[in-house]
């Protein structure tokens, strides 16, 4: 996508785009058109150079999934005095969703 942008970032290639029609005025401040791309986390870049998104890691996925440690407290208190196993079963599950690489 052609956007008035300015370089902000030399190594990184990240540049401020203009989301305004008034050419003249960025031009006056420095901007000029620019193939330009917008990355996963908002930023924009000159095309081409914008990052992509890492897929997370297995422990990532699970860190993400796992109840807190508040609920995974109350679970094992509740298994206890209920003579179940829902907590066991709960983590069983996200480590069999997301196995060791």
């Amino acid at each position: 996508m052609i956007k008035y942008a300015k370089l902000i970032n030399e190594e990184t290639k990240e540049v401020v785009i203009s989301l305004g029609t008034n050419t003249d005025f960025y031009k006056s401040i420095g901007m000029t058109e620019m193939e330009v791309e917008q990355a996963y986390n908002g930023s924009w870049y000159i095309s081409g150079f914008a990052p992509q998104k890492t897929e997370m890691s297995y422990v990532e996925k699970r860190i993400a999934e796992y109840p807190s440690i508040t609920d995974q407290l109350d679970m094992i208190y509740w298994d206890k005095v209920n003579n179940t196993n829902l907590w066991a079963e709960k983590i069983a599950e996200i480590k069999a969703k997301y196995p060791k690489e």
